[in-house]
């Protein structure tokens, strides 16, 4: 067999073997950060101190998309969960916070 054709076919080979070990390790990288943003989604949502029932309607209505969040004076959570479809004023939909959206000292405490 030619030289430069033995050659080329175990470049190729040992190409092929590189491009499999970096596909296991994308897909192991890949695994990690699905852990890792579900951890920080765990803890995005215990960091509401919502009462058991309040979570499962919040997390209810994320799913429907129909859940409402107010802070209050205390700096606490309520969630509401607005199974009506919402009503229209002046052709205009009425306007809802962002659902999940975190205050500013939240976002700082979890960069601790």
């Amino acid at each position: 067999m030619n030289m430069k054709l033995k050659k080329l076919l175990n470049d190729i080979q040992k190409t092929e073997d590189k491009i499999a070990e970096l596909q296991e390790h994308l897909k192991r990288q890949n695994t990690l950060r699905q852990q890792m943003e579900d951890i920080e989604i765990v803890k995005s949502f215990r960091s509401m101190k919502l009462d058991s029932r309040s979570l499962l309607v919040l997390l209810d209505g994320i799913q429907k998309g129909t859940v409402t969040i107010q802070m209050d004076e205390d700096g606490g959570i309520t969630v509401e969960d607005a199974k009506a479809p919402q009503k229209k004023e002046n052709n205009a939909e009425v306007h809802r916070p962002p659902v999940g959206q975190m205050t500013e000292r939240e976002v700082l405490d979890d960069e601790e």
